[in-house]
């Protein structure tokens, strides 16, 4: 067994049975269950409760009329959140804050501005099923450079763009601009 295990952030499944696909931010229950009932365990015990599922937190990164896609077709980049995400704040407010570090930290950049986008939750795709995402869109300024192995793509074209499977989940995202 590890000694260093990382513990990752966790919530009830319960609020969740109701919820497939991508959708926006609007279930409150989904809202408050997230921050009242989350907690953090390693990820091999939220593997093995029915009753919970890791939270992680997505980014689409937006650049004008742009999108971020990396050369492996990822749309969506996600992490999941250590407990160290406390010190940014509390429930949701620390979420967010997290997000706005994360996609700084993957630009490279000190800006931007960050808006929750919705939630993903759909146990009929593999990549997905023990975890919940948050996603977010992380609006960049025009001089923000491509991190190697990822691209500015134009959204017009983004269709033509072979997607991987969680990332065409949450592209309807991008419909809302």
């Amino acid at each position: 067994m590890e000694d260093d295990v990382q513990l990752v952030l966790a919530m009830p499944r319960r609020e969740l049975f109701r919820i497939q696909g991508f959708v926006p931010p609007s279930d409150l229950q989904v809202l408050e269950s997230l921050a009242e009932e989350s907690y953090y365990a390693a990820p091999r015990l939220i593997a093995a409760d029915f009753d919970a599922k890791e939270v992680r937190l997505g980014l689409v990164l937006l650049q004008g009329q742009q999108v971020l896609v990396s050369d492996h077709g990822v749309l969506l980049h996600a992490t999941s959140v250590p407990p160290e995400t406390g010190r940014m704040g509390t429930g949701l407010g620390a979420l967010k804050q997290f997000a706005l570090a994360a996609g700084r930290q993957l630009m490279g950049i000190a800006d931007g501005r960050i808006e929750l986008a919705g939630f993903c939750n759909e146990d009929a795709l593999q990549e997905c099923r023990g975890i919940f995402i948050l996603v977010y869109k992380f609006r960049v300024p025009d001089s923000a450079q491509a991190p190697e192995g990822m691209s500015w793509i134009p959204l017009v074209r983004l269709g033509a763009v072979p997607l991987d499977p969680v990332s065409a989940l949450v592209s309807d995202v991008l419909k809302e601009r």
